[in-house]
C-alpha cells in the first residue's frame, strides 16, 4: 500500500511549497535592500528569518506533531515554515541584484511604494522567483520524506513503521520507488528552470 502514502508525500509537498513560496513573496521584497519601504522593516524582517533559518525542518515537525497530532497536516505546516525559510533567503538575494534603473525612473515619476516595485523590479524577478519555487519543491519532496518518519505524514511513515517491525526488503522496494519519483520530478524542474532563467 504504497500508492496512497506517496500521494500524500506529494500533497504535503505541493501545499507547503505554495504557502511557504506565497509568504516569502512579499517577505523577500522586504528583506531586500533595493526594495524595502524602510530601514527598520528591512532589519525587522531580516531577523526574524534568520532565527526561522536557524531551526532545522526536523525540530519543526516534532514541534507540530506534538502540538497538532500525527498526520500530514503536522507535515504541511512544518514544511511550509521550511520553503518559506530557504524562499525568502534566494528570492531575496535575486531581488537585491535586480537592475534597479527601472526602479529609480518610476520612483523619480512620484510612483508610490507598492506600484513602483510591482512594475519596476517585479517583472524582471519573476522567472527566477519560479525557478526558486520549482527548487524549493524538489527540496520539500525529499524533505517530507524525512519528516514521515517522525510521525509527519506521507511514505515516511511507512517506511518507519515497516522498520520497525525489520521488514527491510519492504523498506528497499519504497526508496527504489522514491527514489525514480523523485529522479523524474528533478528532471522535470530542471528543464523547466533552465528554460526560465
Amino acid at each position: 500500500h504504497v500508492l496512497e502514502p506517496l500521494v500524500e508525500t506529494f500533497q504535503i509537498a505541493i501545499v507547503s511549497t505554495v504557502i511557504g513560496c506565497g509568504f516569502a513573496l512579499p517577505i523577500s521584497f522586504a528583506m531586500s535592500s533595493l526594495t524595502t519601504p524602510n530601514r527598520p522593516t528591512y532589519l525587522v524582517s531580516k531577523a526574524i528569518m534568520n532565527v526561522v533559518r536557524a531551526v532545522p525542518d526536523l525540530f519543526w515537525a516534532k514541534l507540530l506533531v506534538t502540538a497538532i497530532g500525527i498526520g500530514a497536516l503536522a507535515g504541511s505546516w512544518a514544511l511550509s515554515v521550511f520553503s518559506l525559510a530557504v524562499m525568502v533567503k534566494l528570492f531575496s538575494e535575486t531581488v537585491d541584484s535586480a537592475d534597479p534603473r527601472p526602479l529609480e525612473a518610476a520612483r523619480a515619476a512620484g510612483g508610490k511604494h507598492t506600484p513602483v516595485v510591482r512594475t519596476g523590479v517585479l517583472p524582471s524577478v519573476l522567472p527566477a522567483y519560479v525557478a526558486h519555487a520549482l527548487y524549493v519543491f524538489e527540496l520539500n519532496i525529499r524533505a517530507s520524506v524525512v519528516l514521515g518518519l517522525v510521525g509527519a505524514g506521507g511514505i515516511g511513515r511507512v517506511i518507519e513503521a515497516q522498520r520497525q517491525f525489520f521488514r527491510f526488503d519492504r523498506v528497499l522496494g519504497m526508496l527504489a520507488i522514491i527514489f525514480v519519483a523523485v529522479w523524474i520530478i528533478e528532471q522535470v524542474s530542471v528543464t523547466l528552470r533552465k528554460r526560465l532563467t
